[in-house]
């Protein structure tokens, strides 16, 4: 007889749905991510995501309200890492500006390509026009703080006469404009174009 085991020492082992509770909204949203990014807004079921996730529909119902908020707790998922990461590498950095502008686009790039999320831009940028509501809940939330953080290194090497100066406003929106097209890219001509593209 095992000394460890749980039930000699008096004690059943937890049941398998209370082991796997505090790890479900984990799997959920790792699951609404793939599903959104391959499929769109308009095309994700709940049932689907809960079939991928390991559980039914009803149970995705328990944490999330509607299918626009689990997008956006998916979004936020993806995101929240992103912004954090780029936030701390702006107000650590010790360097110039363009090594600053550098590790903020590719600090972006490197998470879009590890959490899945140039799928999810792709849905941005194609169906959130009929979504005003998650268009503005991502504008509000990480285009926004995005910019700012953007606007901000620019201004830095505008200020220290390492950029020429420019419209510093404009210019945020450019510098992440490869990003955009990469992500685009990646879902839509990647698959059937002749000639590669290193991203």
């Amino acid at each position: 007889m095992n000394p460890h085991n749980a039930e000699t020492n008096g004690r059943k082992p937890a049941p398998r749905w209370r082991r796997r509770k505090d790890t479900r909204p984990a799997e959920i949203l790792a699951a609404a991510q793939e599903i959104f990014g391959e499929r769109g807004y308009d095309a994700t079921r709940l049932e689907d995501v809960g079939r991928r996730a390991g559980c039914t529909k009803g149970t995705v119902f328990l944490y999330y309200e509607s299918k626009s908020e689990l997008f956006k707790a998916a979004v936020r998922e993806a995101m929240s890492p992103m912004v954090r990461d780029t936030e701390q590498a702006v107000e650590e950095h010790q360097g110039s500006a363009k090594d600053l502008l550098t590790k903020v686009l590719r600090l972006r790039w490197e998470h879009m390509e590890r959490a899945r999320l140039t799928g999810l831009v792709k849905l941005l940028l194609t169906e959130t026009g009929k979504y005003p509501d998650l268009a503005r809940f991502y504008n509000d939330e990480f285009f926004d703080r995005g910019q700012a953080l953007l606007r901000k290194v620019i201004q830095k090497g505008v200020d220290s006469g390492e950029f020429r100066k420019v419209d510093v406003e404009q210019a945020a929106r450019v510098v992440v404009s490869p990003l955009f097209f990469a992500a685009v890219w990646r879902h839509t001509f990647e698959p059937v174009a002749s000639t590669p593209i290193e991203l």
